[in-house]
């Protein structure tokens, strides 16, 4: 079933490059991982690579790049990283074991998140870095829109809770519980607000201070170690 929703037609090819407003989300991300990290060697999974953008991203960083998904993709093969395929609890790595292991926006499309995110504390160093970035559905946003169906104020209610590939929604307490019942220990929770190109920086600024301050930004990034 995976294979037949997330094939090689799921990606398109504007997913293999790394947009400006992308560029700022993943340079966050991988300052976070580094200031995580107790080792200068930094070897990284990125499970449900996809496009393999992430990919390139960090390799011209100088990490070392492994990515998984249920297809691989052409565009992930030409980012030159090693690549499994296959959904994560099926893959055997043999002894390796990665500094981190990165879900993002991939959690909630899994048949059982704690299955995965239990292999994924099997697959990790001792002391490594899980990261998870989902859609947070406490944020200001899906509030918002909740608010509008439960009044009937929106043409079609509830639409988003309907995603068709999202089988899985999450808050910040939500994800970290089910983290912790993996086996890490949660390190940071953020709600990071990407750049609108149509939007002043200095109202971006100040959009994105409030909402993330506050936990309401459309998008959630935690952070844990292996416990």
């Amino acid at each position: 079933m995976a294979t037949a929703v997330y094939g090689a037609a799921y990606h398109r090819p504007e997913e293999a490059e790394v947009d400006a407003r992308h560029e700022r989300h993943y340079a966050r991300q991988v300052a976070r991982l580094e200031r995580c990290l107790d080792v200068e060697r930094r070897h990284l999974l990125d499970v449900g690579c996809g496009a393999g953008a992430f990919l390139r991203f960090v390799s011209e960083r100088g990490w070392e790049v492994e990515g998984t998904d249920v297809v691989v993709t052409d565009w992930a093969r030409a980012s030159g990283a090693r690549l499994w395929a296959g959904e994560l609890p099926t893959i055997d790595f043999g002894t390796t074991r990665y500094d981190v292991v990165r879900f993002n926006h991939v959690l909630e499309h899994t048949r059982d998140p704690l299955v995965e995110l239990r292999r994924a504390r099997e697959v990790v160093s001792p002391s490594g870095i899980l990261l998870v970035g989902v859609p947070n559905v406490a944020g200001l946003s899906l509030r918002l829109k909740s608010w509008q169906s439960r009044l009937g104020l929106k043409s079609k209610r509830w639409r988003h809770y309907a995603a068709l590939h999202h089988l899985w929604f999450f808050t910040p307490a939500t994800l970290q519980r089910l983290v912790e019942a993996a086996g890490f220990e949660v390190i940071l929770v953020e709600t990071p607000v990407m750049d609108r190109p149509d939007r002043s920086p200095a109202l971006t600024g100040v959009y994105r201070g409030l909402l993330e301050t506050c936990r309401a930004g459309s998008l959630l990034d935690l952070y844990a170690r292996a416990r």
